[in-house]
């Protein structure tokens, strides 16, 4: 079975040298995508892994980058580390840089500093306007989502009992998921290492919020806190428990889009569909949920039309369908520029 590839990804073998050709630096970034592109893709993925409800995989598959992504961070192994002491030898310099290339490590270093210069930039930002503008940003995000269920869908090969079956479990536990109560739990070093494998893993699925992972256990404001702080100890045992979970969960995500492409697609459109209930715009405000001084829900959700919520029944719905029309044109940029290139 061929591996899955993103509806506007692009071919990450293209370009490649000759085993006999000697790489330079400009060589070690494979496919045509330029690092600034990779970098700005990863900057959407940070803006949307410090949104509560929002999931940096779901922005991954809106820019076209989601099946690379995952395939880039299975390939970090040990033959990797064990090519590192080549770069100190200039005769043994090559053997590093095919590693890193076979690895597609240079995408994964610019969509990273993407990542975290967006969630530097936007730690402050995003919650302001989550805290002030609720169902504006929710009605923007919820138009988004709806989009992004297009791309995986149009990816399935097939479409059968099997995955019509697999499409609802997911959409069910998202929705489960969603609606779960937030705890009050104490931060030991041990439990935030725990916490970052398992909130790292929800950011590699689309429609499951590490960030609202992290509110259901207990440490959303603790990290974002920390994060703000520089606590380094907090940061250096969180982000360790994050670098366990990207590269053990990443192959089990490889593996499954390997050998069960349209059944893992399904999946993932489920994910994105019963996580919407997070998102709905329109919220009771009456029954708002505040952890310290921020708000992290907004409320249970109401129709459109009924009075409990506190904002026009217009500004949301605009911006849902703003949101929406943003990523349909970028997915039709993303699918015209792959026909232009395999032409």
């Amino acid at each position: 079975m061929s591996e899955i590839k993103d509806s506007n990804d692009y071919d990450v073998d293209a370009s490649s040298p000759s085993p006999s050709q000697p790489l330079g630096f400009s060589d070690l970034l494979t496919g045509n995508m330029p690092w600034w592109g990779i970098t700005v893709r990863g900057m959407g993925m940070g803006v949307a892994d410090v949104v509560p409800g929002v999931s940096g995989g779901t922005m991954a598959l809106i820019l076209g980058i989601y099946s690379r992504f995952i395939g880039a961070l299975s390939k970090i192994n040990l033959d990797l580390l064990k090519a590192v002491p080549a770069l100190l030898k200039s005769s043994q310099r090559q053997i590093f840089f095919r590693a890193v290339r076979e690895a597609d490590l240079v995408f994964l270093v610019c969509l990273g500093v993407g990542i975290v210069t967006a969630i530097g930039s936007f730690a402050k930002i995003i919650p302001w306007l989550i805290e002030n503008y609720p169902a504006q940003m929710n009605g923007f995000f919820f138009g988004m989502i709806i989009g992004s269920i297009v791309l995986p869908f149009k990816m399935m090969e097939k479409r059968g009992p099997v995955q019509f079956v697999t499409f609802l479990i997911a959409t069910v536990f998202a929705f489960w998921f969603s609606n779960l109560p937030l705890l009050a739990t104490a931060a030991s070093h041990p439990f935030l290492f725990v916490c970052g494998a398992i909130a790292i893993c929800a950011m590699l699925l689309p429609g499951v919020s590490g960030s609202f992972l992290l509110l259901v256990l207990g440490q959303y404001k603790y990290v974002l806190d920390s994060l703000r702080e520089l606590n380094v100890v907090v940061i250096a045992v969180f982000g360790s428990g994050c670098a366990f979970g990207l590269l053990s969960f990443s192959r089990l995500l490889r593996w499954l889009l390997a050998k069960f492409p349209s059944s893992t697609l399904a999946a993932l459109c489920g994910l994105m569909i019963g996580s919407l209930s997070k998102l709905w715009p329109y919220k009771d405000v009456s029954t708002k949920v505040m952890v310290g001084k921020k708000v992290v829900s907004s409320g249970t959700n109401v129709p459109p039309w009924s009075e409990a919520h506190n904002v026009s029944m217009m500004s949301p719905l605009v911006l849902m369908i703003v949101g929406l029309i943003l990523v349909l044109l970028l997915e039709r940029i993303g699918s015209s520029r792959t026909t232009r290139e395999n032409q």
